[in-house]
């Protein structure tokens, strides 16, 4: 459970460039096993890479290919089976029936609305959803083509948002109502596998070599990026190191109203105020708080349009009476305290002065 307490602010049509860049990348050259790559990167940065969408592991790659780097060690490694969401949402209801085995299980949606598990590599129908931010609710896509969950995850994050993810009963019935021209169950974004991320992140993308689609079995139990896809390898074997660093953000030591922050983040060797865009990255940075050891209590980020769909889709509707048609000097002071990257946001006018997340040059 996250603790650190982030505030959250709709940032108006006129405010200042803001950035999302949470993490840099960093290469280690020189070959080391899995264990030493590992610690290198905790020595040096954070930690080992974790990948959440096809768009960074392409920038990944296209790093790789800039610093004549032809494979490395990422963060995934074969640990404990888990459950997550395609989109990183927490699982916080499930609905599952069946056993797939020891192999990757992924979930689709039967009938009557509840869950099979099935080896992720069989193809199905499956479930998209993509963002309104005109509507509290999700706009859901049956597509009605056999492919695997991984395909079908490509295909849902390339022309929608992603695979659908269900967080309670009465969320599984308007999915199951959406998929009943469905004339077999259909892929939903749950994924269990035990592959997990050195620095725990939730991300449920895989992008294993074309040829196999899966991962090789145990002892081949740590992951390396090869030509933009993944493989798994032994973790006695020698490969240079992909590392990143949460080195790009700045917390400012004094309170400031909202206004005064932006100035701050503007100024000396600061590139602007942070905007966070995603649940991933409220995560992230909450993580990095934490490691950083900064007290407990709320401070100023950007929200940025994609993060108010996933807020308003998760949380019902805006205290803030429609955020979106406030005036200017409103939108400038309404904020949203989660307390947790899990609670309900409370959009409230505020003028209070709160230390301030800034992204570095």
């Amino acid at each position: 459970m996250v603790t650190v307490s982030v505030l959250l602010l709709l940032l108006s049509a006129s405010s200042p460039p803001v950035h999302s860049l949470l993490t840099s990348l960093h290469f280690i050259p020189g070959d080391m096993i899995y264990t030493e790559a590992r610690e290198a990167c905790r020595e040096k940065y954070t930690d080992l890479v974790t990948v959440y969408s096809d768009e960074e592991n392409t920038e990944l790659y296209n790093r790789m290919i800039k610093d004549g780097i032809s494979y490395g060690w990422i963060g995934l490694y074969r640990g404990q089976f888990s459950e997550k969401w395609s989109n990183g949402d927490p699982v916080t209801f499930r609905n599952l029936t069946g056993d797939c085995g020891t192999s990757d299980c992924c979930a689709a949606m039967k009938p009557d609305g509840s869950w099979e598990s099935l080896q992720c590599r069989g193809t199905r129908y499956f479930m998209c959803y993509e963002e309104d931010a005109s509507s509290q609710t999700p706009n859901y896509h049956l597509i009605p083509e056999t492919k695997t969950w991984y395909e079908a995850q490509h295909y849902c994050r390339q022309i929608y948002t992603d695979l659908v993810s269900i967080r309670d009963q009465q969320h599984n019935e308007e999915v199951k109502i959406k998929g009943l021209n469905s004339t077999m169950s259909f892929w939903i974004g749950l994924l269990q596998d035990d592959w997990q991320w050195t620095d725990g992140g939730n991300s449920a993308y895989r992008n294993w070599a074309w040829w196999s689609g899966y991962p090789s079995s145990s002892p081949s139990d740590c992951v390396i990026l090869s030509g933009g896809r993944w493989y798994s390898v032994l973790c006695s074997d020698y490969y240079p190191t992909l590392c990143y660093g949460n080195t790009s953000i700045h917390v400012s030591e004094v309170t400031l109203s909202w206004e005064k922050a932006l100035d701050y983040c503007q100024e000396e060797d600061r590139a602007g105020i942070l905007i966070i865009d995603s649940q991933a990255e409220q995560e992230t940075l909450e993580s990095e708080l934490m490691r950083r050891r900064v007290p407990p209590g709320s401070l100023w980020v950007g929200l940025g349009p994609k993060r108010v769909s996933e807020l308003k889709v998760s949380s019902g509707p805006l205290t803030c009476e429609d955020v979106e048609r406030q005036t200017e000097a409103q939108q400038s002071h309404c904020t949203a305290d989660t307390h947790t990257a899990e609670a309900a946001p409370d959009y409230v006018m505020d003028s209070t002065e709160l230390r301030v997340v800034c992204q570095l040059k």
